[in-house]
């Protein structure tokens, strides 16, 4: 078989001036996202590990008592890996708190959620608590407070009801108190056999949880004393 030398040498040649033609991506301008967590929000949950609430039950009589075991509030950055994504940094805050419950004997979880630049939809909003408890995780706090707005996880939708200026409960006051009602409560007492419970969330602003109220099951968890440590 002849070799053609001319043909090979005029095709190694052409192949340099098409690879010299072949520009680089260009690389993406860098992206900075700061996502902080508002201060009004904040005032709704913050209390330290040993801070304690006391609940009881408007139809059985039974006593919840909930401390917190743990705390965290803090910022974080975090930057993308993939070829895609390494050009995006996100600073965010972070706000955790874990608390035990003497009537379910349970620890629960709440917190604003993490970032992940890798993801193909940037998720940003940084307002928005959810509790984990049971397997399940609701959102019972959005920020801002605005009327008939709320969440959705596809499970369980909380819409924001109002603000009470002043609200009695168990003969004490409490002040700026936001209530959010869940259509479906995935986090339900299973103890009282009440599932899934359409259930009203009052948060009363420096002290945090002062009421759940199941409208199905007929009763409230109603705060009696509590001590925060800020």
């Amino acid at each position: 078989m002849k070799i053609n030398i001319k043909f090979i040498a005029l095709s190694l040649f052409m192949c340099l001036i098409f690879a010299a033609c072949i520009k680089e991506p260009k690389p993406k301008a860098p992206q900075f996202y700061r996502v902080k967590i508002n201060d009004e929000l904040k005032s709704y949950l913050w209390s330290k590990a040993g801070s304690y609430w006391i609940y009881k039950n408007t139809k059985t009589g039974d006593l919840d008592t909930q401390v917190c075991n743990g705390f965290r509030y803090d910022s974080t950055t975090v930057k993308g890996t993939e070829s895609y994504s390494k050009h995006i940094t996100i600073f965010y805050d972070y706000l955790s708190k874990s608390y035990y419950s003497s009537f379910t004997k349970k620890t629960f979880y709440y917190n604003s959620g993490y970032k992940f630049p890798n993801a193909t939809t940037l998720y940003l909003e940084n307002n928005k608590i959810t509790l984990d408890g049971n397997g399940s995780v609701i959102t019972p706090l959005v920020y801002p407070f605005i009327i008939g707005t709320g969440s959705d996880n596809g499970s369980s939708i909380t819409t924001y009801k109002g603000m009470d200026s002043t609200l009695i409960i168990q003969g004490k006051t409490y002040f700026n108190v936001a209530k959010f009602e869940i259509d479906k409560d995935d986090i339900w007492e299973e103890k009282l056999n009440c599932i899934r419970s359409n259930n009203i969330y009052y948060w009363a602003k420096d002290v945090g949880l002062v009421k759940k109220e199941s409208k199905t099951c007929t009763y409230s968890w109603e705060l009696i004393k509590y001590n925060i440590i800020q």
